[in-house]
């Protein structure tokens, strides 16, 4: 019969093995990615996601690509990201911006757009 003493000690490196095996998938990912969806009617030609502190918005990620309205793209980031706060402009098909800022991407998975039928857009995250 095993005594409590050896039951702990499995258990332990039954625990150690598995975090040691499932870390790496985890950093696999940034912890700032995020789903986009796409319900406001018009497509989206192009997207800019930057850190709340920068000043410029840097490049298109959506490149040549655009989001049609009812579909969604998933945002990556790299595992060693560390800012928490991002801004986002999205550019509707007619080529107007719509804009937030300060998304807190460290507790934000998904992100809806929807039209507000007066041409500006709602956002809603969670």
């Amino acid at each position: 019969m095993k005594s409590p003493k050896t039951i702990k000690l499995v258990t332990a490196f039954g625990a150690f093995a598995l975090f040691v095996i499932l870390a790496p998938l985890a950093a696999a990912q940034g912890r700032q990615d995020f789903t986009l969806y796409n319900k406001t009617g018009q497509a989206i030609t192009e997207m800019y996601v930057s850190p709340a502190s920068e000043n410029d918005w840097g490049d298109d990620i959506l490149g040549i690509d655009i989001l049609a309205n009812g579909e969604n793209t998933t945002i990556h980031f790299s595992p060693k990201e560390r800012a928490a706060k991002w801004d986002i402009k999205l550019v509707d098909e007619a080529g107007k911006s719509h804009w937030k800022y300060a998304f807190n991407l460290l507790d934000i998975s998904e992100i809806t757009v929807r039209d507000n039928g007066d041409g500006t857009w709602y956002w809603n995250w969670k």
